[in-house]
């Protein structure tokens, strides 16, 4: 990051992958800083990240999970919400006879990439060969005529997250401004709102708190379904005492 807006006038660039409509956002954000609308940038799935790491774009709306290989502390990045997968298909294909669909449904159909080429496959899939697995704000937007998408009911969800890298030390306090304003736009809190980027950490180590928590307490029930009441391991009989009569371990001699 340099440390100053990517587009060089002062504006918040921001990029968006295929399927987010950032339009409500930037409405908003061009109703408070009029002198300075939001720039937006498109891109694809596969190259989500480059505007960010070549500098042309001070934020983007990307989809998790993002690359492993990317080092932990290079960008902030705020999940936002999800998107049901769905199955895109000819209209006269045979698995638009059913309202949803599962994995074992599309078995041995031709699923085709969603890579770089995907208008192009968009195009063949209308044509009747094969199928493409995409979320579904990206089928709304591929739909149309001689085109029909289902929900794939076992895939899992498309998540949205917001990322930008964390700003250097020297950075202009202008751009650290303007990324703390968008995103409280995109958390919708108003104008004169109070909250900055130090209230979004404090909200995101809660939330890694909470989800810690929850997986010591679901450890903690695993443990006791695994000893059994009284903290024996099932199948074990409880211990008994050394003589006849015996109490507390104790012989029932005097």
């Amino acid at each position: 990051m340099t440390g100053t807006h990517s587009s060089g006038s002062g504006a918040l660039t921001v990029a968006f992958v295929r399927g987010v409509l950032p339009g409500k956002w930037q409405r908003i954000w061009n109703g408070r800083h009029a002198e300075a609308p939001l720039e937006l940038v498109p891109t694809e799935q596969q190259s989500q990240l480059a505007p960010l790491l070549e500098g042309r774009a001070d934020m983007a709306f990307v989809r998790l999970p993002l690359d492993a290989a990317l080092p932990e502390d290079l960008l902030h990045v705020i999940p936002l919400y999800e998107e049901v997968t769905v199955v895109l298909a000819s209209a006269d294909h045979d698995v638009t006879a059913a309202e949803e669909l599962t994995a074992e449904d599309i078995a041995g159909e031709l699923i085709h990439p969603t890579d770089a080429s995907l208008l192009e496959t968009i195009e063949v899939v209308r044509a009747g060969v094969g199928l493409l697995v995409l979320p579904q704000s990206v089928a709304r937007l591929a739909g149309g005529k001689g085109l029909e998408w289902r929900p794939l009911r076992d895939a899992a969800p498309s998540r949205i997250a917001l990322a930008w890298p964390r700003p250097a030390d020297d950075a202009d306090d202008v751009l650290v401004r303007d990324l703390e304003d968008f995103v409280g736009v995109v958390r919708g809190r108003g104008e004169n709102s109070s909250r900055g980027r130090s209230d979004d950490t404090a909200e995101d180590a809660r939330a890694a708190e909470k989800r810690a928590a929850d997986k010591r307490k679901a450890d903690q029930r695993a443990d006791k379904r695994k000893t059994g009441a009284g903290g024996r391991p099932r199948g074990a009989r409880p211990a008994t005492g050394r003589g006849r009569g015996s109490r507390n371990g104790r012989s029932g001699r005097r």
